[in-house]
């Protein structure tokens, strides 16, 4: 029925998408609150880029070894972009994601020592992940990954 670029396809975007709802309840629990904005954000536990990447990387590596016994070129592709992914949302954004926090601090301290009570949009802070945030992410993409390509094999 499916061939296994849409099989591929198929597995990565379910894990993003199984990532970003478990990532609303995460945030309920946490937070004990209903955020329905949590469900298209980015940061938070799982890292929903991580799980993407990874269900890429290992679905097609799974599909590669099983058809060839070998691995192709797109894994290797696979692998390198998921590097990069993962090492900018540990990196990059969560570094982002701090200088926002800050600077929404110094934004409330200048309103308050000039005596402003306006209600400015604060940058956003939760840009990128904490490493425990990213290794849960890789799990439940490796997870969905090999549960995909077993179903689809």
């Amino acid at each position: 029925m499916f061939g296994i670029p849409e099989a591929v396809i198929i597995i990565s975007i379910s894990s993003m998408v199984i990532a970003q709802v478990a990532k609303f309840f995460v945030d309920v629990i946490v937070n004990k609150r209903v955020d329905e904005t949590i469900l298209i954000s980015t940061g938070g536990m799982p890292s929903s880029h991580s799980a993407l990447v990874t269900a890429l990387t290992v679905s097609i590596g799974m599909f590669d070894y099983h058809e060839s016994g070998s691995f192709s070129l797109a894994f290797a592709v696979a692998i390198v972009l998921s590097l990069v992914v993962i090492h900018d949302s540990m990196g990059v954004r969560y570094e982002a994601s701090k200088h926002a926090r800050e600077l929404n601090l110094i934004k409330l301290r200048l309103n308050l020592i000039e005596n402003i009570d306006v209600e400015e949009k604060k940058l956003k802070e939760a840009l990128g992940h904490k490493p425990k945030e990213v290794l849960v992410g890789v799990l439940l993409g490796a997870a969905i990954a090999v549960l995909g390509f077993l179903m689809f094999r």
